[in-house]
Parts: C-alpha cells; sequence; structure tokens
C-alpha cells in the first residue's frame, strides 16, 4: 500500500491515539480501485453544475425594445420632442445609386451578430514589433473565429480571421514593420482567412491607406443624410478653444463651431481645397444607446 507524504505524517501525528490511526490512514490513502462518479449520469444535472453560457440572443433584442420605448427613440438615439416632431416632418430622400454603393460595404447591417459566423479583425500598426499583448488579442480573435467557422459550417463563408493593417500613421509606418508583424503571426500559428496578402478578397483591401476611397464615400453619405457636417478648424483654433475652456473650469470640448454653419460657405470652402475633418451632428439633448454584442 501506497501512502502520500500527508498520509504519512497524519499517521505519526496519530499514532498515540489508538484504534483512530487505521481510519486515520484509509481517509488519506491513494484510491486505485475505479473512482466514484461526482455527477449520477440518470440524473440530470442541478443548476449549479450547469456550465455558464453566453447570454442568449434576445437579451440583445429586449435591449432594443427597452430603448425603443424611451420617448423620441430613433435611430439609436433619444431625441427631445422637439427634434422628434422636427424629424417626423421630414421628407424621405430618394435613395440614389451612390448611397447604395454605401450600404453594399454594410451587407450585415441591422442583422443579429449571434445569428452570423464570427469575423474577427486584428489591425496591428506597422510601426514596430508586435507587441506581446497584440499577440494575445491575435490568439483570443482567431479562436472565436475559428470556432465559429466550426459552428457554422457551410454558413461561414464570411467569417474568420481577418488581419487589417492600421498604417494611418504615414510618418512612422514602415513595410519592414508590417512584414515583421505578419512573420510574428506566422510564427505563432495565426493564420488569417483575408489580409493584405490577399488583395482580390470579398472585403479588401486590408490596408488603412488603400481604404481612403471606401471612407470618404462613408462620410459624403453622413453629411448628406444630415448626420455629420465638415469641420474647417485648424489646429491652433482648437487648442485655443480648449484652453479657454480649461480657464473657464468646464471640461474641453467642441464647441460646435462649424455644426450649422451657412452651407454656400461651407460648398466654398469645399470648393477651394480647404482641409476639414468630419464630426458627427449629434442632435442636441440626445441620449445615444450603444446595443454592443459583449457588453450589451
Amino acid at each position: 500500500m501506497k501512502l502520500s507524504m500527508a498520509s504519512i505524517a497524519l499517521l505519526c501525528a496519530s499514532s498515540m491515539g489508538g484504534g483512530r490511526r487505521v481510519t486515520t490512514v484509509q481517509a488519506f490513502t491513494r484510491s486505485f480501485g475505479k473512482r466514484a462518479a461526482l455527477v449520477d449520469p440518470t440524473k440530470p444535472p442541478t443548476r449549479g453544475a450547469l456550465r455558464r453560457m453566453r447570454p442568449h440572443p434576445s437579451r440583445n433584442a429586449s435591449l432594443k425594445e427597452k430603448c425603443a420605448s424611451f420617448p423620441g427613440y430613433h435611430d439609436g438615439a433619444i431625441k427631445t420632442t422637439m427634434l422628434r416632431s422636427t424629424t417626423e416632418n421630414q421628407s424621405e430622400t430618394t435613395t440614389t445609386t451612390e448611397e447604395e454603393d454605401v450600404r453594399s460595404l454594410f451587407p450585415n447591417a441591422g442583422r443579429n451578430v449571434f445569428d452570423l459566423p464570427p469575423r474577427m479583425r486584428f489591425a496591428p500598426s506597422p510601426t514596430g514589433s508586435l507587441h506581446v499583448g497584440g499577440a494575445r488579442t491575435a490568439l483570443y480573435n482567431w479562436l472565436v473565429a475559428k470556432k465559429g467557422q466550426l459552428e457554422f459550417d457551410k454558413e461561414a463563408e464570411d467569417g474568420g480571421f481577418v488581419l487589417r493593417v492600421e498604417d494611418t500613421d504615414l510618418a512612422r509606418s514602415t513595410k519592414e514593420s508590417e512584414d515583421s508583424v505578419l512573420a510574428d503571426l506566422t510564427w505563432l500559428g495565426l493564420t488569417w482567412d483575408e489580409g493584405p496578402d490577399t488583395p482580390l478578397a470579398k472585403y479588401g483591401p486590408y490596408r488603412q491607406s488603400e481604404r481612403a476611397t471606401l471612407y470618404s464615400k462613408c462620410a459624403k453619405a453622413l453629411i448628406d443624410e444630415n448626420k455629420a457636417y465638415p469641420c474647417f478648424c485648424t489646429p491652433d483654433e482648437l487648442d485655443a478653444m480648449k484652453a479657454r475652456m480649461e480657464a473657464e473650469g468646464v471640461p474641453p470640448r467642441y464647441d460646435g463651431t462649424w455644426r450649422d454653419a451657412d452651407p454656400d460657405l461651407v460648398a466654398s470652402k469645399i470648393a477651394a481645397g480647404d482641409p476639414y475633418t468630419v464630426r458627427f451632428k449629434v442632435p442636441p439633448g440626445s441620449r445615444v444607446v450603444i446595443d454592443d454584442a459583449v457588453r450589451g
């Protein structure tokens, strides 16, 4: 009979305990017989024995229903009664070919993400070597993508692990860093289904610097739909705006200088080629609700 170190120690300690010595040894002796089942397979498992499952898709549906119960809920925003009445009086715009092209970029818009195969993206920045934190993120995304491909089988055509190079920092991004990151991911075995080396794939290109035309179309569509506006503030003007608000003791934020600017002035500056950024035109008094598949 073999005894563990704990059994020998307890045996020695209980040597003065008379008849209890054998009981102590039996309690800590490793059994080599058939181990009894911890759970009776003939009985249904108790609630505590059930493995926690991921949130049911209905959780998202209930969130949307709950948000829709707020007065003035529209397109993910809770608007004031005045803004809602204004929105209701607006006539529907005719869908143009360009708008249809923009919508074609989002084939899954409005669909429940739990009904779709996971499409996981990893977007490394080619400004240096792959960081261990980036490798960790890539691993998690790769695992979820591969699990989804197994679960959805034939429906998993649009799912997978997507690699998109985040080379927006043109001053620091280099081809050498990009090649280094791709080599490190390959060495880790995290192969991708779509990436910069598959330029003819369905949703390419896969470098941010090569997707400017697509983003310009989306930005123009938002401006045409009055959901965004061009801002011509210079960096110096924004710095002065921030300094003024800090001096006043209020949290710095954009003051909406160009939000409701004269359309003719805006058109003339665009025609002149003046640089601008695109800002969302969130209605005043709005409450934005985001339905996140992971965080709710």
